[in-house]
């Protein structure tokens, strides 16, 4: 009996093994539909962000051959396998899945498919890729927070390749507050020509009790420095703190409790003291009868 069992499972295995390595075939109505998306380098860019979140997990890194150990296993995006997709079968393929491919039609938007595609193409070697993956460079930060105008001041310098710093312009600083469970973002701001930057502290930020807020301030992707963190600066809003003593609170002063809250805990009250001197007394009587 076991060994009947065995052999169908291996069976149904096998046969799921061998549907899932068919060619996916996708409609013909579908095959030849164009991106309207711009192959530029936003669209690449947000078609990263994408991957990074939605794809990476199974893909792995582009050019890593890294993806996960599945049945089949999911191509990387320098692949031929990937690449030889037309754009058509491509969004078809993200939107419908199969398999161990999720269908990202109801979760990623139309466009947002299209962006995708945008990134998967900056791996086709017939396309100039717009977005290189250059190594990190060592870069310089510097911030400093004006309590009485509520703004952070940010200076940013970026070694250049005779080992010198020099200004970094049009490059993404982030703000975040830090919190005890992690930091939580409140904004960025790019730098200008002279690698200089502002941000504006929201009036809606909440600090602690008295208004002190830890600020984060580094760098985007692409650069090796240390974050700069601005300890107890007073730019937040003071955090509300619950007041106790109030009318119509469960525990307050005798005069602001509520009178049948008063009456309930004093019959309590009263009732344990009787239960502790009946209890005593009856301690008393037996001690007696013992004298006896």
């Amino acid at each position: 009996m076991m060994r009947k069992i065995y052999l169908l499972l291996t069976l149904a295995l096998f046969v799921a093994k061998q549907g899932m390595s068919q060619e996916w075939l996708v409609p013909d109505d579908q095959k030849n539909i164009k991106n309207p998306s711009g192959y530029t380098l936003e669209n690449v860019k947000a078609g990263k962000n994408l991957y990074l979140v939605n794809c990476k997990s199974c893909h792995g890194d582009p050019g890593k051959h890294n993806g996960l150990p599945l049945v089949p296993p999911p191509p990387d995006l320098i692949s031929d396998l990937m690449q030889n997709n037309t754009d058509g079968e491509l969004f078809y393929k993200i939107s419908h899945g199969r398999g161990g491919m999720p269908q990202f039609e109801k979760t990623i938007s139309v466009d947002d498919r299209w962006r995708l595609i945008n990134f998967i193409r900056n791996f086709n070697k017939a396309n100039r890729p717009l977005l290189v993956e250059a190594p990190p460079k060592k870069a310089k930060l510097l911030a400093s927070v004006n309590e009485v105008e509520k703004r952070v001041e940010v200076f940013a310098e970026v070694e250049d390749k005779n080992g010198a710093y020099i200004k970094l312009p049009d490059t993404e600083v982030k703000i975040s507050a830090k919190k005890a469970f992690g930091n939580i973002p409140i904004g960025d701001i790019l730098t200008n020509a002279d690698g200089r930057g502002e941000y504006v502290i929201p009036e809606t930020l909440i600090g602690d009790e008295n208004g002190l807020v830890n600020i984060v301030v580094e760098l985007g992707e692409g650069f090796i420095t240390d974050k700069v963190v601005l300890d107890a600066a007073k730019v937040g809003q003071p955090k509300p703190t619950p007041k106790l003593i109030r009318k119509q609170v469960l525990w307050s002063t005798n005069d602001n409790v509520q009178t049948w809250l008063l009456l309930s805990y004093l019959g309590a009250v009263g009732a344990a003291w009787l239960a502790i001197g009946y209890v005593i007394f009856q301690i008393f009587k037996i001690w007696k009868l013992g004298k006896e």
